[in-house]
């Protein structure tokens, strides 16, 4: 028994002393996790403090961006063409909805839904129910924040006028892209910044707006005010339409500019299919006779020829050196500079090419502003085709004189014709004439820039002459106005097509002009492409531009200066009165006022007939005045306007008798 004990006191030893060891290695791990806790501790907070506070503040906080209101766009005027609308759109969660009954009956009053609709988008068995559509701020307050409601709100842009200027003004995308047109040109300048507001999540991880906390408020983008008259631009349209239509073309180009400021008063391009940018401003053509005024500019410019210059017209066809055959429409033989030009005959231009050098002919077609790109302010724009005197071949002098060779765009041409208009200055053309803060503090404005004097003022008043007569008698009598004188030129040039090779029976029909003649306050271009029947610009074109003409006379536009108007009106030349009738009296010396003015033809035709007894005044209430004013030209009756918009009334009144040449007062009322 004795020997034992040594054995069981090495045993209890050997076990306490591995216990003890066990202690001391626990005390020494937990001592050493107390300091790694405590080193971690003191390196956040010294160390790591400030991103630790930030994930905390990040996790209670919900960033939600606030979109800035995109700027307005507007016309010279202050018309809005385009603006952005505060709209929202609205979720419901049935859930947790208190007054399922309550809700339905606001949802129906505020939102103009069925009951059935309503109730639908709260039944219960449905987690979330979106609402189709867009609804305003107005229902937006009407409806409330009940409890299940979600409002998201959004900013929408919109097109007040509808489709007019559209091609103008471009688009924006739904999410936020600005596509062509004005609004991409702009677009750094309309869109403004956006801001952001801070929202808490509670326990749960709902957002709550809390006032407390920081926000960044969205700044609105700036207006932009155009050059663009609304009125101009909504005749335009209108006038444009009908060409096409009657005329078959497959779409056309009409622009309006003041010549003295190289303002846009008005663009339209319309193609079969929809238009969706100014086709005048990126699609360069061969325009035919309407480029011979910068043809016979240069040659007076440069003193090498005279307006009574002779030239032999070879009865309408001539074999030039070259062996190239050149024919006019009509025959003639020996014609002045100025009547080649008024006649547009081919073979008096083509005659004088050799008077020029081709640096000075290239160098006057540069100066005038072709091919190169004028600058306006807008997304694209095509810089056209003038090829350099060294690159050219045998015939393109010939050609370039009677307007083949070259493309041009038409805002190129009207830009072009504006020098003459003005006495030979160059203007910048502009589409943007100020930007203004979203509290109406003009940020920038953009004033008329002359680019450079292209001929001196004596060739341009020679050439402004030589328009004139070409509407008068030449080939643009179609264009005439009987009270106030129209300067212009026609020209129809073939159309090639995706081969580059002409098409047969395709045609670009053209009139460019300015209006009055005398003291310009308007440049206006027609182009129709590919007009069927009578191709010719001086029976498709240059009809436009005088409905054009006539309308804006009519609707007593602000884009004109009347005062100026009046003292350049031609002397009165009214049909013969009836026996009993009376004389039109002209207005007072001075007087402002709204006048509708017939055309040469209709004062022929109304001349030519014979003399007919009184007739009963028609009812044309409700028409558009111009369209009630050309319905009492076919009477024989002078007109005058009191109003705009829409006839309500005449004097004398509907069935009274009224005698060719007798005066009537149409009394409109815009609706």
């Amino acid at each position: 028994m004795s020997s034992h004990l040594p054995a069981q006191r090495s045993s209890g030893w050997d076990s306490e002393h591995r216990l003890r060891a066990r202690r001391r290695l626990l005390v020494v791990c937990i001592g050493l996790a107390a300091v790694l806790v405590l080193g971690k501790a003191v390196y956040l907070q010294a160390f790591e403090a400030n991103h630790w506070r930030q994930v905390a503040a990040e996790q209670q906080q919900a960033r939600v961006p606030l979109p800035a209101r995109r700027g307005a766009i507007l016309d010279r005027d202050g018309v809005p063409l385009a603006l952005t609308r505060e709209t929202f759109g609205l979720s419901v969660a049935p859930n947790e909805v208190t007054d399922r009954n309550a809700l339905v009956g606001a949802m129906v009053d505020a939102l103009d839904l069925t009951r059935a609709a309503a109730r639908r988008a709260t039944d219960p068995k449905r987690k979330w129910v979106v609402l189709p559509g867009a609804f305003s701020a107005e229902q937006r307050r009407a409806l409330g924040d009940e409890r299940g409601l979600h409002w998201e709100r959004r900013l929408e842009r919109f097109y007040p006028q509808g489709r007019v200027g559209r091609e103008v003004l471009g688009g924006v995308s739904g999410d936020g892209r600005a596509l062509g047109g004005i609004e991409q040109a702009m677009d750094a300048t309309l869109s403004g910044k956006d801001g952001y507001s801070i929202l808490r999540r509670d326990a749960r991880g709902k957002k709550e707006a809390s006032v407390r906390l920081p926000a960044v408020e969205a700044t609105d983008g700036n207006s932009v005010y155009l050059t663009i008259d609304f009125d101009l631009q909504e005749i335009a349209d209108a006038a444009l339409d009908e060409a096409i239509d009657s005329t078959g073309a497959q779409g056309g180009d009409l622009l309006l500019m003041d010549p003295r400021s190289g303002e846009v008063l008005a663009a339209v391009s319309k193609r079969r299919g929809g238009a969706r940018d100014v086709g005048a401003f990126i699609e360069p053509y061969e325009p035919g006779s309407v480029l011979k005024p910068f043809f016979v500019s240069t040659l007076l410019a440069t003193g090498r020829a005279r307006l009574t210059d002779r030239v032999n017209g070879e009865g309408g066809r001539w074999t030039d050196p070259d062996g190239r055959v050149h024919t006019d429409v009509h025959a003639y033989d020996w014609l002045t500079l100025r009547d080649a030009l008024r006649v547009s005959s081919n073979i008096g231009m083509v005659k004088l090419v050799p008077r020029l050098s081709p640096g000075q002919q290239f160098g006057f077609l540069r100066d005038f502003g072709f091919g190169t790109p004028t600058g306006i302010d807008y997304p694209t724009e095509s810089a056209g085709r003038l090829p350099r005197p060294d690159r050219w071949s045998k015939p393109t002098a010939a050609s370039l004189a009677t307007g083949y060779e070259v493309s041009v765009t038409p805002l190129q041409l009207a830009r072009g014709y504006s020098a003459i208009a003005n006495g030979g200055s160059l203007m910048e053309p502009r589409l943007v004439r100020e930007v203004r803060a979203a509290g109406g503090r003009t940020l920038e404005r953009r004033d008329p820039r002359e680019v450079r004097r292209v001929i001196p003022r004596a060739v341009a008043m020679e050439i402004r002459d030589v328009l004139v007569s070409v509407v008068e008698d030449g080939t643009a009598t179609r264009a005439s106005l009987a009270t106030f004188e129209v300067a212009g030129k026609t020209g129809t040039a073939r159309r090639t097509g995706a081969n580059g090779r002409y098409e047969a029976g395709a045609y670009n029909a053209t009139f460019v002009g300015f209006f009055p003649a005398r003291d310009p306050q308007l440049t206006i271009l027609v182009r129709l492409d590919r007009p069927q029947g009578d191709y010719y610009g001086g029976l498709t074109a240059a009809p436009v531009t005088r409905e054009t003409l006539q309308a804006i006379l009519a609707a007593r536009s602000p884009g004109l200066d009347r005062r100026s108007l009046l003292a350049t009106r031609l002397p009165a030349q009214s049909p013969p009165a009836a026996s009993g009738g009376r004389r039109a009296d002209p207005p007072p010396a001075g007087a402002e006022g709204v006048y509708v003015f017939v055309s040469t033809d209709e004062l022929r035709k109304a001349a030519e007939a014979p003399s007919a007894a009184a007739v009963p005044v028609p009812d044309v209430a409700g028409l558009p005045l111009r369209d009630a004013a050309r319905r009492m030209h076919a009477l024989g009756v002078h007109v005058r306007v009191r109003g705009t918009g829409y006839v309500t009334a005449t004097r004398p009144a509907v069935g009274a008798p009224v005698a060719r040449g007798d005066t009537l007062v149409l009394v409109g009322e815009t609706r």
